[in-house]
């Protein structure tokens, strides 16, 4: 199977439970920062209640930063998935994990990790989910209470029974949970149907106060949502991609060339699945299929690698054959051409004019790649160049003089060189006795082809990355070099 680096525009969105936004809002928002387009928030609109919030850069660029309920004065998202009564809610931003202080399990807690160096207030809330063999869903919000002694502690298990006791650690911070919030007191989210006149049409979240926010495409051709994917910081094209498709992880040939989707019993059978081509070459796109008949539970294999290998069906799936291939309708992808502003949004569009924002990215236009807004450890956010890490090896087998190298995957030899990213980060650790980490940004430069050690001085080896390559990185590049923002709301 090839990997794939997959940029889904829906899901759960990067500013779901972000902790990039401050404490307080800014509301003096203007209408600056267009992205070229007939309307400068493709589509998107606050309502009376529920407030977009906006990342707005120093050059007057705006780009979606998320939702904010002005009634109880917190930050919300749609969650990935309906709760158990079928609606989806804007939830506000929580943590923790459900346990109970009896052996009944009858009387709920949150517990916390608390880091000993760097202790963090604790999440405001606590979702409760039913877990099922075919998806999890929210089910319970609520309201973290006054901090309690705990010394043991039980988890409830997947048949309503209580399990085994367990012991309170030191990092365990445990509270009471005495208030469960209604979701008549959040704000219900509904999806629109599609909007445009073309093969797709725009899916958007509204509300009742006439909030609207663009979430997803449905492609009219397959009948079907989809959401545009694409493989790295340069595509410039993408493929709206059926988004409830399924991986076919199985073949019912010794030969490994006929797919087959195992699905649990219990589960509804999806529209589309998808494989991946053969080559295992970076930025492999899937191969969509329509699912097609029930076959018998035999024969089953799976390819690894080269390899075709015989395996035992499961008593508790269901296994299909894959059916007709689908042309996914194709997207071009590219930052607008506005020459007033050196952050530019980035916008899909297919062949009938439709045009939809993603919302991750934006170009910066001087530095000639991709960012994202981020708060910084000092506070302040900035639009940050993604596209590696930088790891650190060693140059000699005593494992003593460092050395940093960003590792790009290339895939097998047979493969083309990889598209190397212009920038990587580097993640400092916090120094002794403090909690605030600091982060690099480095531009990529050649191809590292000497040897790298790992380990430490008396235990180190030679380091061979797997199917990637090594290259090498210059000075950092200070980060006020990227473009500064703040987060607005409207009125």
């Amino acid at each position: 199977m090839g990997r794939t680096l997959l940029l889904a525009v829906v899901g759960t969105l990067l500013w779901c439970c972000s902790p990039d936004v401050p404490n307080n809002l800014d509301a003096s928002i203007d209408s600056g920062g267009g992205d070229g387009g007939v309307d400068p928030n493709d589509g998107a609109r606050s309502g009376s209640r529920l407030k977009l919030t906006w990342y707005v850069f120093t050059d007057g660029t705006r780009q979606w930063s998320g939702m904010y309920d002005s009634e109880r004065k917190e930050y919300c998202s749609p969650y990935y998935s309906a709760w158990t009564d079928g609606n989806v809610y804007c939830t506000p931003e929580h943590g923790g994990s459900l346990v109970y202080t009896n052996a009944t399990c009858t009387t709920r807690a949150m517990q916390v990790y608390v880091d000993s160096l760097c202790p963090q207030p604790p999440p405001k809330y606590l979702l409760d989910y039913v877990y099922g063999a075919c998806s999890s869903q929210p089910a319970h919000l609520y309201q973290r209470g006054a901090k309690i002694a705990v010394s043991t502690y039980y988890y409830k298990n997947s048949n309503g029974t209580c399990g085994a006791a367990n012991t309170a650690q030191s990092y365990d911070a445990f509270y009471a949970l005495p208030a469960e919030i209604a979701t008549t007191d959040l704000v219900q989210l509904t999806l629109g149907a599609p909007q445009g006149t073309g093969r797709l049409g725009v899916r958007s979240y509204e509300s009742y106060d006439g909030m609207r926010f663009p979430w997803l495409l449905h492609d009219s051709a397959i009948d079907a949502d989809c959401s545009p994917s694409y493989y790295s910081d340069t595509a410039t094209t993408a493929t709206c991609a059926p988004y409830n498709a399924r991986y076919a992880a199985y073949n019912h040939d010794a030969a490994c060339v006929q797919p087959e989707l195992a699905i649990d019993k219990t589960c509804t059978v999806p529209q589309y699945a998808y494989t991946f081509p053969d080559t295992s070459c970076p930025y492999d796109q899937e191969t969509y299929f329509a699912v097609s008949s029930q076959l018998a539970s035999s024969p089953l294999y799976y390819s690894s690698g080269t390899t075709c290998t015989a395996t035992t069906p499961s008593a508790s799936n269901n296994y299909y054959a894959l059916g007709q291939q689908l042309n996914a309708m194709p997207l071009a992808r590219g930052a607008d051409t506005d020459p007033t502003h050196r952050i530019k949004l980035v916008h899909f569009t297919d062949q009938d004019g439709l045009r939809f924002r993603d919302p991750y990215a934006v170009y910066d236009g001087q530095k000639a790649t991709n960012c994202y807004p981020e708060t910084l450890p000092d506070g302040t956010i900035r639009c940050i160049a993604y596209g590696g890490y930088v790891d650190t090896y060693y140059t000699s087998s005593s494992c003593a003089t460092p050395v940093d190298v960003v590792e790009v995957y290339s895939g097998p030899a047979s493969c083309m060189a990889p598209t190397v990213p212009k920038y990587a980060r580097k993640y400092v650790s916090p120094a002794p006795g403090t909690c605030t980490y600091s982060t690099e940004v480095h531009a990529i430069t050649t191809a590292h082809t000497s040897p790298v050690y790992t380990g430490v001085p008396g235990s180190c080896s030679v380091y061979t990355p797997f199917e990637a390559k090594l290259y090498n990185v210059g000075p950092i590049v200070p980060v006020t070099d990227f473009v500064g923002a703040t987060i607005v709301a409207d009125p």
